[in-house]
């Protein structure tokens, strides 16, 4: 009777564990989001108060093996009833940029990216990219690397701003970038929940490229291979219920 005992009591922890089973116990990272008390003036400059109170997301490493690198990237999420709002502040000597269009292929030049999947059991996610010079390319996937086309899809409501510190022209001297990025939650149709629930979980990647002094790919949650577009790669953000103001 004990070891029938000891047996059930090893194969229900086996069972617990297993169901237990999240992004950080697949090695994958996990960031907990608080909501703001006040909606943030989205213009780069990264001054409104409440981003002091948001936790930075882990330092981006390389894509390719995940290794540390020396371009730091600072980067904060808050949610609200209406926006999920994304700050980012990359230190650069030489930040450079020469995109001014909307949708153009923005990821050939130095850029922050967004890759938000509400729905890992849906193939859908939605992919944002900002240059220096305040330049936006909003997609919406239908799966992995199948984009509506470009311009038939531009978020309306969709806000971000970009600050430089510096020049945009590739020469040394620079200091950094900010930018900050809303994104309106009626946008992101395959959420469970609008607006999300405390304990409602997301996939979510971040990303950075740099072109000077060489190309680097840097990452949130390293996808390990030559491509951002690996959802079953990325981290996951966990919406909870504390307030910031």
């Amino acid at each position: 009777m004990l070891k029938t005992r000891l047996a059930l009591f090893v194969a229900l922890g086996l069972m617990i564990a297993a169901v237990n089973t999240t992004g950080r116990s697949q090695g994958l990272p996990v960031y907990e989001i608080s909501r703001t008390a006040t909606p943030i003036k989205v213009d780069g400059r990264l001054d409104d108060s409440v981003w002091a109170h948001a936790p930075l997301f882990d330092d981006f490493r390389l894509n390719l093996d995940g290794s540390p690198n020396s371009f730091k990237t600072e980067a904060r999420a808050l949610y609200d009833y209406t926006f999920i709002y994304f700050s980012f502040r990359s230190r650069d000597e030489n930040i450079w940029a020469t995109l001014k269009t909307r949708d153009q292929h923005l990821w050939e030049e130095e850029v922050v990216e967004v890759f938000l999947q509400a729905d890992p059991q849906q193939g859908s996610y939605i992919e944002l990219e900002v240059n220096p010079l305040g330049t936006m390319l909003d997609i919406y996937l239908l799966d992995i690397r199948k984009p509506l086309r470009y311009e038939s899809w531009n978020s309306k409501k969709l806000k971000w701003g970009v600050q430089v510190f510096g020049t945009v022209d590739g020469k040394d001297g620079d200091r950094e970038w900010t930018c900050e990025i809303a994104l309106p939650l009626e946008d992101i149709v395959t959420a469970k929940n609008r607006p999300p629930q405390a304990g409602d979980r997301w996939r979510l990647n971040l990303y950075r490229m740099e072109q000077l002094p060489k190309p680097l790919l840097l990452a949130w949650s390293p996808t390990f291979k030559d491509d951002f577009h690996i959802p079953g790669k990325f981290g996951e953000i966990v919406f909870t219920s504390n307030l910031v103001r």
